[in-house]
């Protein structure tokens, strides 16, 4: 429930209104290298889009820099995934389709590809010949580096995912998440008088401690 409205937040309207967001269903396991694991987390789900099974692939990018040859990366992830499916669809004749989403927070903002054909050693003129024969897709980038708290706010996401979002912008300015802190009040009320709400509450403050080492 809480990744649906980011979800819906970032992808293309045509999409979102394609999607049976009632099938919504966390998939299990993890596509990140080992080596990366401490800068980056992720998840994966599984829809129907237009009746058919397709794979939403949500990226947290823990970490102060861009990554230049991220398409690359979700290239690798998006291979474990249909390898992954195969293993448990050895029958299968079609891939199921991935979209692959990046949240990202930082100082300065994304300011890197993030489309596969942009990372390639080419000249314009040469890429309309090879086209054909290299991979051609993007992900969806959801930069909330400069997003403000009332944007925040506005999206249509519960009120736990709005709290992680802020977390995320501002756990590596410990100053200014402590003069916000008061802002999202009413958030944390929120969360907390929901169903398992406690644990939720605890858990955003458990990870603000951890990222700022206890402020």
């Amino acid at each position: 429930e809480h990744v649906a409205g980011e979800l819906r937040s970032v992808l293309p309207p045509d999409l979102v209104r394609r999607i049976d967001w009632s099938t919504l269903t966390l998939c299990p396991g993890s596509f990140v290298d080992e080596a990366l694991a401490q800068s980056h987390t992720d998840l994966l789900f599984s829809v129907l889009l237009d009746a058919e099974p397709t794979f939403l692939y949500l990226l947290f990018e823990h970490q102060s820099t861009e990554v230049p040859l991220m398409p690359l990366r979700l290239l690798r992830y998006e291979v474990h995934i249909w390898d992954t499916w195969l293993a448990a669809n050895p029958d299968g004749k079609k891939l199921p389709p991935i979209v692959p989403v990046v949240l990202h927070h930082s100082e300065a903002g994304w300011r890197v590809a993030t489309a596969f054909e942009d990372i390639l050693a080419i000249s314009a003129g040469a890429f309309a010949a090879l086209a054909p024969f290299v991979p051609r897709f993007r992900f969806i980038l959801d930069d909330i580096s400069k997003t403000d708290d009332e944007a925040l706010r506005r999206r249509a996401m519960t009120a736990l995912g709005k709290l992680a979002l802020w977390c995320f912008r501002d756990v590596r300015k410990p100053g200014e998440l402590l003069r916000n802190l008061a802002r999202f009040r009413d958030l944390f009320e929120e969360v907390r008088t929901a169903p398992s709400g406690l644990k939720a509450a605890t858990a955003v403050l458990t990870y603000i401690l951890n990222a700022t080492g206890g402020l």
